[in-house]
């Protein structure tokens, strides 16, 4: 009989899947080493006391995590090897809270999602970071805030960006791939791949990817006097007429 397209085709790959929730496979990667055991333990205790949260591997819990989801309405999925860090909140109200695989988000962060909020894979939140998808509506003056309802719109924070310590992410942000937020900013509105943002509201104040190609630059130039060096020293040796003219 044709195996599936979800089952995987290689006996190896079949065995590893089936072995993945076993003892074994995690002391053959050091998970049940005794520093390991209370993350492990909470993670356990979070699968059984939150069925509604969707894990799509192991994650490292730290203390006091919180896990809220709205059943009928919401979503919130963590995935692969992500880290939550001490007393952070992932709040699902409705729509679809997404964390990436590896991802890390440190302590004391609150996540609230009324909409869609995403966190790209391997991305680093640092402590004591808020990011929301909404915000209260404010334009009746008879009527108490708390009473006149929310606007929402979609959040996405891209893979491999870096947020800093104390950043607020408000409704709309779309923060591409591979940025970096300083700390203390405030974002809203789109921000391209590979910026680095800062303020309040937050404004690109420089592009990762210009960096790295200026010191490519500088790299592929030291590169070059370093095989001059060479070439020179060989031909000493060699005994071969050296060019004492400077490249």
């Amino acid at each position: 009989m044709p195996s599936s397209p979800e089952s995987p085709s290689n006996p190896d790959e079949v065995r590893r899947s089936r072995d993945r929730g076993g003892l074994g496979w995690w002391w053959r990667r050091g998970l049940l080493h005794p520093r390991q055991l209370p993350g492990l333990g909470r993670y356990l205790w979070a699968r059984l006391r939150h069925p509604e949260v969707r894990f799509e591997g192991f994650a490292f819990l730290g203390r006091g995590v919180e896990l809220e989801v709205d059943r009928s309405r919401a979503e919130l999925v963590i995935g692969r090897w992500a880290h939550i860090g001490d007393r952070t909140a992932l709040r699902a109200h409705e729509g679809t809270l997404r964390i990436g695989d590896k991802c890390v988000i440190g302590r004391d962060v609150v996540v609230n999602c009324h909409l869609s909020l995403e966190i790209g894979a391997s991305t680093l939140v640092a402590d004591r970071c808020y990011l929301c998808d909404f915000d209260h509506r404010t334009d009746a003056l008879e009527v108490a805030i708390k009473d006149q309802g929310i606007v929402k719109s979609p959040v996405r924070i891209g893979a491999d960006c870096w947020i800093g310590a104390h950043v607020v992410v408000t409704r709309g942000t779309d923060l591409g791939d591979g940025s970096v937020a300083a700390a203390l900013s405030v974002l809203r509105g789109p921000y391209p791949a590979g910026s680095i943002v800062a303020g309040t509201p937050a404004k690109v104040v420089a592009d990762r990817r210009e960096r790295h190609r200026a010191a490519a630059d500088v790299r592929a130039y030291v590169d070059g006097l370093g095989r001059n060096a060479a070439e020179r020293v060989r031909r000493v040796i060699a005994g071969e007429p050296v060019d004492d003219e400077r490249e």
